[in-house]
């Protein structure tokens, strides 16, 4: 069953089942469908609710008995829902989404299908609750769609997705045809694109976005279908168009464009050169006629080569950089379309180091260190703060370098949002929401596929995130049972069905799953799979489980460190980070998090995960562990068939 609850709740007593043939009342295909996903089974009529009633918008007499009944302040708020189980299923809300949230709200309080008769009410507290990707490649659709299911079911309803040159362009191929070769070139073996950024050039450069659509593209019909999809779930929809920095895709077969000429992977476009924007927003116009957004983010984090070409040397860097954002700003409200970019460049920051970034004036060393050769200097930027639109909304990923920097967006009157946001590592959550800060995006800067999102830590904090965003009493101290709650919900969403599956043939005798719990003295490096470095899949499997039938066939499962396992020797504790102004953990604990469900026994880590049963009609003599290196081990301490 689900371990997420609504906020209040109250039951009444027992309830009936939920079938797979109940019908929904003023619902949308979305909805439907996930019903669908979630109710597999049929039960006797008579033990069961027949409808759902779906109601907008909330009643005053409903809102008055959530005030009495649960003892609660009803907030007015269009996302906030109220589910009403009696001898009828009602849900309401004053918007489609919040029924939405409703109805995943139901299943979620039902175990096995059954619900009891109860009241429940939630709002969330911040507006924007999402996540950030890359488009997928072409194989990777489904999970795509998949992954937005997943995000829906815990209330998100924010999409952000990265388009640069993994879209067709009709009115451009050549940026289709340069964006595949370059990322083929950056393809040639894991971390190629980190040994350019940071070791190959006398100057810094942006992070290369090769993953992005798998190194290749999607057609036009493709990406409409992909971004219907989420809209049919409720979600805002906002694409990401990098301009001005990272800007690789349009530069590859553009070059006479590019602020640094000598570069032969130009990112940065000379923003005073005017065909510089004939191309940009002819490629926007592409964009907006497929995404139909009504805000897009037009990037400008990490810009760098400020000020080197002819036309742009004798300009001022805060001029350069806020006159690019006026251009596109105009361009965009032109067409009823509203500005976010990444806030980085506008401040003027430092870590607790005191090493300046973001929009400071940054010396540049090789190797980033102060003791090497240096080679320049990145002028500062952050007087641009006072240059453009205040209606420009501020994607703040600066939020854990100094917990007061957003003051500088919010005092001057911008709406801001927290980016690449890890909500389990936030300090002081309530002071900072408080000051008006609309929520947050957890971004995953790498290929779109379950294996990349969960070993780098993006599901573990989308769920993280969306239970702070939905629980107006989350405090720091709360950490602990949150994390033992998206743990346990992870591996639930992950198994649920195998699960199900094993309860309905417990007396049967032919187990649909095969459950271990174990643990290794294996250790490897965390590393983040981003920015082209790759998971070498055959370098972390460390051994596998055999499984003999009885009519001598045999079956091996991999153990994958980082995925089905980890080190038996982790950290639990949260710390306060050195460096930056927020906590630290010992990532490989949510690493695994999903897949296997971590869990501290007697001070050691252990991981439980499930295997599927291959062969479900046969009997299982044996299982047995084939370890792969040497002077290593892997420990069982429990094997269950279910």
């Amino acid at each position: 069953m689900s371990y997420i609850k609504p906020q209040y709740c109250k039951k009444y007593g027992e309830g009936k089942y939920i079938p797979a043939s109940v019908r929904l009342h003023n619902g949308t295909a979305a909805m439907e469908q996930t019903l669908k996903n979630f109710l597999k089974e049929d039960y006797d009529e008579s033990l069961c609710f027949k409808d759902i009633y779906l109601v907008s918008p909330v009643p005053q007499c409903v809102k008055d008995r959530v005030s009495s009944e649960l003892s609660v302040e009803y907030v007015e708020n269009r996302e906030g829902f109220v589910v009403d189980v009696q001898d009828e299923i009602t849900i309401y809300s004053d918007s489609p989404n919040g029924l939405y949230y409703g109805l995943t709200t139901l299943i979620q309080l039902a175990e096995n299908q059954r619900v009891d008769r109860l009241l429940a009410y939630d709002y969330p507290l911040c507006p924007v609750r999402g996540v950030k990707v890359y488009l997928p490649s072409r194989e990777c659709m489904d999970y795509f769609k998949e992954f937005v299911d997943m995000v829906t079911f815990y209330k998100g309803n924010t999409i952000m997705i990265e388009v640069g040159g993994a879209m067709e362009y009709k009115r451009h191929p050549e940026i289709n045809e340069g964006w595949v070769e370059y990322c083929k070139e950056m393809y040639e073996y894991s971390g190629k694109t980190t040994e350019i950024q940071e070791h190959t050039f006398k100057w810094r450069k942006n992070s290369i976005h090769s993953e992005n659509g798998g190194g290749s593209y999607l057609t036009q019909e493709e990406v409409r279908e992909l971004v219907e999809y989420c809209k049919e779930r409720f979600m805002n929809v906002i694409p990401e168009v990098p301009c001005l920095s990272h800007c690789d895709y349009l530069l590859i077969r553009h070059h006479e464009l590019a602020e640094r000429q000598n570069d032969p992977y130009p990112d940065t476009y000379c923003p005073s050169n005017p065909d510089s924007y004939k191309l940009l927003f002819e490629v926007m116009e592409e964009i907006i006629d497929v995404f139909e957004p009504t805000i897009m983010n037009i990037g400008h984090d990490e810009y760098y080569s400020i000020g080197i070409c002819d036309r742009c040397k004798d300009k001022k860097a805060e001029e350069l950089f806020a006159g690019d954002i006026i251009k596109i700003h105009d361009f965009l409200a032109g067409h009823g379309i509203k500005t976010m970019i990444w806030g980085d460049k506008l401040l003027n920051a430092f870590n607790k180091q005191g090493v300046p970034c973001g929009g400071a004036e940054r010396p540049m060393y090789k190797n980033y260190d102060p003791n090497d050769e240096f080679w320049g200097v990145i002028p500062a930027t952050y007087k641009s703060i006072d240059l453009i639109p205040r209606d420009v909304e501020i994607l703040h990923w600066y939020w854990s370098i100094d917990g007061k920097l957003e003051e500088e967006f919010l005092k001057r009157g911008f709406e801001v949002t927290y980016g690449n946001f890890r909500g389990s590592e936030l300090i002081d959550r309530n002071n900072r929401l408080g000051k008006g800060v609309k929520g947050g995006i957890v971004s995953n800067w790498s290929t779109l596929k379950e294996e990349n999102l969960q070993r780098n830590g993006i599901m573990f904090n989308m769920l993280y995130n969306q239970i702070m965003f939905w629980n107006k009493d989350y405090k720091d101290s709360m950490y602990e049972e949150t994390r033992e709650l998206v743990f346990n919900e992870l591996y639930w969403y992950k198994y649920r069905g195998l699960m199900q599956q094993g309860a309905e043939n417990k007396n049967v005798g032919k187990p649909a799953y095969i459950e271990i719990t174990h643990t290794t003295d294996n250790e490897f490096k965390y590393v983040q799979f981003v920015d082209g470095v790759y998971i070498e899949a055959d370098k972390y499997i460390i051994g596998h489980y055999v499984l003999e039938y009885d009519d001598g066939t045999k079956e091996e499962i991999p153990i994958i460190y980082g995925w089905n396992i980890s080190s038996m020797n982790l950290d639990w504790e949260r710390k306060e980070n050195e460096r930056l102004d927020a906590y630290k953990f010992d990532n490989r604990l949510f690493e695994a998090a999903s897949t296997s469900r971590p869990m501290k026994i007697d001070g050691y880590t252990w991981y439980k995960f499930i295997i599927a049963n291959p062969c479900p009609d046969k009997t299982i003599k044996g299982i047995h562990v084939k370890n792969r290196n040497e002077g290593k081990n892997i420990y069982i301490k429990e094997i269950r068939l279910v």
